[in-house]
């Protein structure tokens, strides 16, 4: 029996591959596209890890159930450690469920000259709908500003083509020259979707001088399912070419509250600016599962990654995890297609 299950979990675990496969551009089709983890480092002083991004030599990090925002260094070491907000109930290190901010990504933006980190609650709840902005400069992280997404997370909620019969979960975050970006994870009655605003658009509101915009655009995706369980959207980040590499994971659970057991997670390239195919789901460009260096699937939450190195068919990247236990785990992958 056990020979069996094993069986058709590879069979499974394969067809995530054929899925990729499929999505996969002719002028690559000769490489086997791979996301392979080289190197892991436990995170005991950063409770469940949610975000992660790059700026200059230095890591950003957070966790949804944490008051705080990390400083890593190249070492992953903590240099800095910030507050963003009061927090009266710590168990652990943690802010209970009922009441966590659920600061779920993270992504780096210039505003007026201004280099930021941009930090996201996932809107999933009342009590998850604020954002910070944090200013960068060659001392560190400054003090916070609270950024209320309330006016902008409302008018999502509303929009059936972004929550369907789910509610809403932001779970990714990302930016470039021209374009903000948010991913809706995927829940059951909802989809995975691509949310992009135009910064010029975006920037006055997160500025406190102008209302929430509407989104420029929504695309709604399908991603390959593992284990006969689909997978959702968890990280974003911004890459060369209008390309968005995004993760996603496999969670046994029947809304965007409640944890679930984990059966693995996926990383691929979205390309966001593309015209859907009229009752068609968008695909990725490519799309694999993560592995460990012995090709057995990833078994833990990727939550968010960020790009330290992009060659045309290959990357390096550098992720974090969180099995919804408070541990966080960050890894190396080298990604290639």
């Amino acid at each position: 029996m056990k020979t069996f299950v094993r069986l058709i979990r590879y069979c499974l675990f394969m067809s995530v591959t054929a899925f990729s496969a499929g999505c996969h551009s002719s002028d690559s089709a000769a490489t086997q596209p791979k996301a392979v983890i080289s190197q892991k480092v436990p995170l005991p002083d950063i409770p469940s890890a949610s975000g992660i991004e790059w700026v200059g030599d230095h890591y950003y990090v957070i966790g949804d159930d944490s008051p705080y925002l990390f400083c890593l260094n190249a070492e992953f070491k903590v240099v800095q450690k910030v507050p963003l907000l009061e927090a009266d109930s710590l168990v652990e290190g943690r802010i209970p469920k009922t009441v966590k901010p659920d600061l779920e990504a993270i992504t780096s933006l210039t505003l007026d000259g201004q280099p930021y980190v941009f930090i996201i609650g996932s809107g999933s709840t009342t009590a998850r709908h604020n954002g910070y902005l944090v200013p960068l400069s060659r001392q560190g992280a400054g003090k916070p500003v609270l950024i209320p997404l309330q006016p902008l997370y409302d008018q999502l909620r509303h929009d059936k083509s972004i929550i369907g019969e789910a509610t809403l979960n932001i779970e990714g975050l990302a930016a470039d020259e021209e374009y903000l970006y948010l991913l809706q994870r995927f829940a059951p009655g909802g989809n995975n979707v691509l949310i992009t605003y135009t910064l010029s658009a975006i920037e006055p509101y997160l500025s406190g001088k102008g209302p929430a915009p509407k989104p420029n655009s929504v695309q709604t995706w399908a991603l390959p399912e593992m284990e006969q369980i689909k997978t959702g959207f968890s990280g974003l980040a911004q890459a060369l070419g209008g390309r968005l590499l995004f993760t996603a994971s496999a969670e046994e659970t029947p809304n965007a509250v409640l944890d679930g057991e984990i059966y693995g997670s996926l990383v691929g390239w979205l390309k966001a600016h593309t015209a859907d195919e009229a009752g068609h789901l968008a695909k990725p460009q490519v799309v694999v599962p993560i592995t460990e260096a012995n090709g057995t699937p990833y078994k833990s939450k990727v939550e968010s990654i960020c790009i330290i190195e992009e060659d045309r068919h290959h990357l390096q990247a550098v992720a974090v995890s969180d099995n919804d236990n408070g541990a966080s785990e960050l890894i190396k992958l080298t990604f290639s297609w």
